[in-house]
């Protein structure tokens, strides 16, 4: 069990290491960028376009919404999902999700729900460029269009559908109602800005995320930080860029996103010239918006559109499908498919641990889906992991109890070659091997498991099934099971059972013959050691670790009772003929 505990401890460095929050610098708290961004001109005549003018400033997309008005006017549009409130400053503001909650524990606040986009100073589908006069709002109860005409004479059209499954279908048309030829530069397409969903702490995930049609980039704080590996300084980033030679693809897509929410956009055809670009901004100045946290900075999300020329009634007209709600895997799945740009690629289970999460996740919910609650169903999936290596950690054990039994043995083979450690390393190989002793049988059990631990605790990063789900006094499994806190410091029960029953089966398991008197006094503290690095881990994964060393005392008392005879010695080491017999402790 010292090996168990050995690596169980080298997993929760692991995870705190991958879950430490880098702390920002003050230089990024506010970052812009200088760009060299054309405005769109009238041209003198329609068979000769004069070069465009360029202006340097702040990026807009960042800083302001392009069109300031004095009267915000606010539309909602109700789904049995979502709620989308859109702005005559041209474009969607926020979307409401009606069925999740903002705080799941809450007894007061439940009426609140989510609101994605949140605090961000610009809407979604804003054009910076092209954008720059209140907009004209018509709407019924399945669509909403929205139009104005702005200073160069461009008629701009957006029209929005809710669709079933969290989506949104956006058609936005650029008109030149002008009798003369309009060259537009490249403009920049809002799509939303990341905050986090709560105060940041070590399980905070939010940021933006683009898909090429091939792989995900994540970009987040540590993207822009640049630290080499997490820690030591780097040069920072201040903005990011896709290739415009590739375009955007009709498979490609980027979002928003945080623990358990995203808002994912996707272009309905090829956007040539395009590219997606990414920086971090500022929110609306507030530390509570609608009871919501407001964090000082966001990321921002968006597509730079390539220039094009517009003759007198030509129009452009582009099309794209929003998704945005939970990362529940299963419509995330279906979508992708549909679309053929793997969507799911959003809640970040791909490679190698991904594929263990993705087996837990399904498994969860199929449990689910025959009436057991979350909580039961870790629980259940406990029980069958458990079944299934119980062979393999009943050799373990035995293994084990052979290895203490043959130490005398194993000593004098050490003491009579000694000065020939090749000869007394085979001479031990082959007395293990005659013995069925296995130096590394109990790792085995440990390492073989190790994959499913971090596949639940990658999992429980974003599967939006067990916010919100109860056992016992938890309230919400994707969080700490906190029932109160004593001068500042949170009472979290089951990580504090689990470090128990850690301690328990530690104390049933026998100890490694090798081990010397310092190593398992520090043992003893292991337990110690580990409540306090995966205290504030989601009580979902503490839930699974509980379960998992209470059956595995059980399995421990059924091993330990298992009785074994020590084979008489063979003639070739008949001066190691001293086996120890198995104390019986129980006195009849």
């Amino acid at each position: 069990m010292d090996r168990t505990a050995f690596f169980v401890v080298t997993i929760c460095v692991i995870l705190l290491y991958l879950t430490w929050p880098n702390p920002q610098s003050p230089s990024q708290e506010r970052v812009g960028r200088t760009n060299s961004i054309d405005s769109p001109l009238i041209v003198n005549s329609t068979n000769k376009v004069t070069s465009p003018t360029n202006i340097n400033l702040q990026s807009s997309n960042t800083s302001r919404t392009p069109v300031k008005l004095e009267s915000e006017k606010l539309i909602s549009l109700k789904t049995e999902n979502s709620t989308y409130t859109f702005t005559s400053a041209g474009g969607l503001k926020s979307i409401g999700l009606n069925n999740h909650k903002l705080e799941p524990c809450s007894s007061t606040n439940n009426n609140t729900t989510i609101q994605l986009n949140h605090a961000s100073k610009l809407p979604l589908f804003a054009l910076d460029g092209i954008d720059d006069s209140e907009f004209f709002i018509q709407n019924d109860d399945n669509w909403l269009t929205m139009s104005s005409t702005n200073q160069a004479g461009i008629l701009i059209t957006k029209k929005f559908t809710p669709l079933t499954n969290h989506l949104l279908q956006t058609s936005i048309k650029l008109e030149n109602t002008t009798d003369k030829t309009i060259s537009l530069n490249s403009r920049t397409l809002n799509l939303g800005t990341s905050t986090p969903l709560n105060e940041p702490n070590l399980r905070s995930i939010w940021g933006v995320q683009f898909f090429d049609g091939e792989s995900m980039q994540e970009i987040d704080e540590a993207w822009f930080s640049n630290k080499t590996l997490g820690c030591f300084p780097g040069t920072p980033r201040s903005f990011f860029t896709s290739n415009p030679l590739t375009g955007i693809q009709s498979n490609n897509w980027i979002g928003i996103h945080n623990r358990f929410f995203s808002v994912v956009t996707m272009p309905m055809q090829e956007l040539k010239g395009a590219a997606a670009q990414s920086q971090q901004t500022s929110t609306e100045k507030a530390d509570l918006l609608d009871g919501q946290y407001v964090h000082s900075t966001g990321i921002s999300a968006s597509f730079r559109l390539a220039s094009i020329e517009l003759k007198s009634g030509e129009s452009i007209e582009q099309e794209f499908t929003t998704y945005a709600g939970p990362k529940e895997y299963r419509s995330l799945v279906q979508i992708g498919i549909s679309y053929n740009n793997s969507l799911h690629s959003i809640m970040d289970l791909d490679g190698f641990f991904g594929f263990f999460s993705r087996i837990l996740l399904r498994s969860m919910n199929g449990l689910n889906s025959w009436g057991l609650s979350y909580a039961l169903s870790i629980i259940a999936i406990t029980i069958i992991i458990k079944l299934i290596f119980y062979p393999l950690t009943k050799n373990s054990t035995l293994s084990m109890k052979r290895m203490s039994a043959f130490q005398p043995q194993m000593k004098e083979i050490r003491e009579k070659y000694k000065a020939d450690p090749q000869k007394m390393n085979k001479k031990t190989m082959e007395f293990m091997k005659e013995n069925k002793i296995n130096p590394v049988g109990s790792c085995l059990p440990v390492v073989i498991q190790m994959p499913i631990f971090l596949g639940y605790f990658f999992m429980l990063q974003s599967a939006i099934e067990l916010r919100g789900a109860e056992f016992l006094w938890a309230c919400d499994l994707s969080q700490a099971d906190t029932i109160a806190t004593i001068a500042g410091i949170p009472i979290n029960p089951l990580p504090i059972l689990m470090s128990i029953t850690m301690w328990l089966q530690m104390r049933m398991n026998p100890t490694s013959p090798s081990m010397d008197q310092m190593a398992q006094k520090m043992m003893q503290f292991m337990p110690l050691m580990i409540l306090v690095m995966c205290y504030n881990f989601p009580s979902g994964l503490a839930l699974y670790w509980t379960a998992s060393n209470i059956l595995g005392i059980f399995q421990t008392k059924m091993v330990r009772d298992i009785k074994f005879e020590i084979p008489n010695a063979t003639p070739a080491n008949s001066a190691l003929a001293k086996p120890i017999k198995v104390k019986n402790k129980r006195k009849k």
